[in-house]
């Protein structure tokens, strides 16, 4: 991978100056289209990693962040790493690590869990329309593919489904399981990285 000076393109320095000499000291290496998770106070949220060195790391963003200082991101399911903000503009922001880490710990995939789409756990009231009838329901998570959604009616698998609610757009969905009174959804149509980022964040009140 390519390496560089750590500087946060076009966004401001570091005010802690020993911090700032450290962080631009460190190797950054570049990391195109990674996917991660943030996790703060409000909720969960999406973003794409651009680059990221021992000690920070810059991401693209599809929305306004929360105003949360401290966070944790994570690029690998189950492997959150505790963050603080730095700097944001349109677009972008830029973090410092709060404890040091190794980059090939952070980079590496754990084979426990394989690298997949991030569901996003919410609880999300929604419409729902079965067999012509309309019924109240609510997501318990929801990914770009499908939802894990939770309601009085039992569904049989492969039922067909309509979703809707005010911050989503009419949804049709599969059942796949069924586990008491949730349900394992796929959604005929799926939802691309940059949609799907920017629904999380209506939906907890961000964007």
């Amino acid at each position: 991978m390519a390496t560089a000076q750590f500087a946060p393109d076009g966004g401001p320095q570091y005010h802690d100056a020993t911090a700032s000499v450290e962080q631009r000291a460190a190797p950054r290496y570049t990391l195109l289209l990674r996917q991660a998770r943030l996790h703060c106070r409000t909720g969960e949220f999406l973003c794409v990693i651009r680059d990221v060195s021992e000690t920070g790391l810059s991401i693209r963003t599809f929305h306004p962040l929360p105003p949360d200082h401290r966070m944790a991101i994570e690029l690998v399911e189950k492997r959150p790493h505790l963050i603080e903000k730095v700097w944001e503009k349109e677009g972008e922001a830029g973090f410092r690590f709060k404890d040091a880490v190794s980059l090939d710990e952070l980079l590496a995939d754990d084979a426990r869990f394989p690298r997949r789409q991030f569901r996003i756990e919410i609880d999300y009231p929604v419409e729902m329309c079965a067999d012509g009838v309309i019924s109240r329901a609510s997501f318990t998570n929801l990914s770009q593919q499908g939802a894990c959604l939770r309601c009085d009616r039992l569904l049989a698998r492969d039922q067909l489904l309509s979703l809707r609610s005010p911050m989503l757009p009419g949804i049709e969905a599969k059942v796949r399981w069924r586990r008491d009174n949730i349900h394992g959804l796929v959604f005929e149509q799926t939802f691309s990285f940059r949609d799907f980022a920017n629904l999380v964040a209506r939906i907890q009140s961000v964007a």
